[in-house]
This record gives structure tokens, C-alpha cells and sequence, in this order.
């Protein structure tokens, strides 16, 4: 995982981790690995005519954390979710659907980890 789209989905996937009830300990946010993975798998299996602009609009995303000082995945947690928030509320409908996307994958990721425990 070392192109700026991985590194993007990740860093996504953590910050809505940490929002639906954060991490209590070192190993908790490690195993959010798994989510990571789900995420990526589920672009992957989609048609290419859908992944590719999802793939352009996560590097967008990831590049607009240029204006809070650095790219997405390298802001402190603070600057994150406020750059999710800000999409989450915005009046362009793709930002609101990108995070929505995201939130969602990464939502069923987790309740579907609790289900397995």
C-alpha cells in the first residue's frame, strides 16, 4: 500500500473508525487493518467504469488536505475529521458521496467485525 489512494482510503477508514467510538487501546486501532483491507477489496471488485472516478475523486480528497498543511493521511486526527466533516456537509453532492461511500464500507466493516467476535 504505497500509492497516495491507499494511503488516502486508510487514513479515511481510521478517522471514521475512531468516530464510531474510537480506540481505547494501541492494539484496537492496529486491527483496524482489516477494515482497511475490506475497503480497498470492495473498489477492486468494482467495474472499472465506476472504480476509476471513485479512484480520482479519493486523490482529490486526499490532495485537498494540502490546504490544512499536508496531504489527507499525513493530518493529525483534528484536521482529518474536520476535512471529512467539511465534505460530509458540502453543497457539491459528489463530496457528500465520497464520504458517504467511505463511511458506509467502513461502517459495515466494523459491524460485521463485532458480529464475528
Amino acid at each position: 500500500m504505497s500509492g497516495l489512494f491507499e494511503k488516502t482510503v486508510s487514513a479515511i477508514c481510521y478517522e471514521v473508525a475512531r468516530s464510531q467510538g474510537g480506540f481505547e487501546t494501541p492494539s484496537e486501532e492496529e486491527s483496524c487493518r482489516d477494515v482497511v483491507e475490506f475497503v480497498l477489496g470492495q473498489w477492486c471488485r468494482m467495474p472499472r467504469f465506476l472504480a476509476w472516478p471513485l479512484r480520482v475523486a479519493t486523490v482529490a480528497f486526499g490532495l485537498r488536505g494540502l490546504l490544512f498543511g499536508s496531504v489527507f493521511h499525513r493530518l493529525p486526527p483534528c484536521r482529518r475529521a474536520a476535512l471529512i466533516e467539511l465534505w460530509r456537509c458540502s453543497s457539491v453532492g459528489v463530496c457528500r458521496d465520497l464520504i458517504r461511500f467511505y463511511r458506509a464500507l467502513t461502517i459495515i466493516a466494523l459491524h460485521s467485525r463485532e458480529a464475528r467476535l
